[in-house]
């Protein structure tokens, strides 16, 4: 199944992994193994561009340092020195004048140029590795295009994204980062198998083109026999080549139906772990009810008690009001009287 996605550099896995790392960020500023490498410009790859751009940059540098530095070598070290560097102008302004202010203004901004052009510009570390290893990357440009399907039958560049898609599909899976395909050196089988096949499309795109220029526009039965057979020839190698993509595509798709399988056992694995949680949940629910049970209790014992209390009390007052309704009325106008 062909993949709508854009082809990044194939890169030989015998590189050192820094190399690799640079080369495979993206195709810029590397060049097509099946062009000739380009002569590299002068003064280190400076150009007059960044001569110039230099040149902006070190007057901004030298007038307003802390508007710039931090973008030239870093936030904080460029803050703090910017900050520095523009107290520094100030207080040679304040302490010696305009005219020494001009002076030191002119001497910073042709030292921070010269800096720019020698430090930061010209052929930078990713540039330099993707001239030294030319021939051992390939990029989109190295498969020609739809056009060789009458000589190969299938275009190169789609196979070649076909078999990059599936080799990445393997490495990113979840079972390969949790090292359940140990058994299987990922790592180190298909970025091999990868490279290899990119050398072989690489090659039947080369032989393709060739033949398709050779022939060109002449005809005749002559031309045909030989055109057929060389067609034949680079079909056969081409069927082998699909086979190979076609098993890292089974492998893929393997992987990802083991994917959905871990991430399957994965979930019954964690919702078992959560049966002991539930089971304390289900203790602590029965528990909750005989708790309630036993507050209820306590509140109708309290009402009960309540209800004591205040029977205790409505006889203490009716002991009291029957005692006082016994007495003679005599005595309670006397005890009135006297008091």
């Amino acid at each position: 199944m062909a993949q709508d996605i854009a082809l990044r550099p194939v890169v030989d896995p015998a590189l050192e992994g820094a190399e690799r790392a640079l080369l495979e960020k993206s195709a810029d500023g590397l060049f097509p193994a099946s062009l000739p490498l380009p002569e590299e410009p002068g003064l280190g790859g400076r150009t007059k561009a960044d001569i110039w751009a230099a040149l902006g940059a070190s007057a901004v540098c030298a007038l307003l340092p802390v508007t710039i530095l931090w973008a030239l070598i870093g936030v904080w070290p460029g803050l703090a020195f910017g900050l520095a560097a523009q107290a520094g102008l100030i207080w040679v302004g304040v302490q010696f004048g305009f005219e020494a202010f001009i002076l030191t203004v002119v001497g910073v901004h042709l030292l921070a140029w010269l800096l720019i052009v020698v430090l930061g510009c010209g052929t930078d570390e990713r540039q330099r590795v993707a001239r030294l290893r030319h021939g051992r990357y390939y990029l989109a440009e190295d498969f020609g295009d739809d056009s060789l399907r009458e000589l190969l039958g299938h275009s190169p560049l789609r196979r070649m994204e076909r078999a990059q898609a599936a080799v990445t599909a393997v490495l990113q899976s979840q079972v390969d980062r949790d090292g359940l395909l140990d058994d299987i050196a990922n790592d180190v089988t298909l970025p091999a198998q990868q490279y290899e096949i990119a050398q072989r499309l690489a090659e039947l795109t080369r032989l393709a083109g060739k033949v398709r220029t050779a022939a060109g526009d002449a005809s005749g039965s002559r031309v045909e026999e030989v055109l057929r057979t060389q067609r034949q020839a680079l079909r056969l190698s081409s069927s082998a080549l699909e086979e190979r993509v076609e098993a890292l595509e089974r492998y893929a798709e393997n992987t990802r139906a083991a994917d959905a399988a871990y991430r399957e056992w994965e979930a019954v694995r964690e919702l078992e772990q959560l049966g002991e949680d539930m089971h304390e949940l289900v203790v602590n629910t029965v528990r909750d009810e005989l708790a309630v049970a036993e507050i209820e209790g306590l509140v109708d014992r309290s009402r009960l008690q309540d209800l004591h209390r205040m029977l205790d009390e409505a006889r203490e007052a009716g002991l009291l009001a029957t005692r006082f309704a016994d007495e003679p009325a005599d005595r309670r106008s006397g005890d009135s009287g006297r008091a």
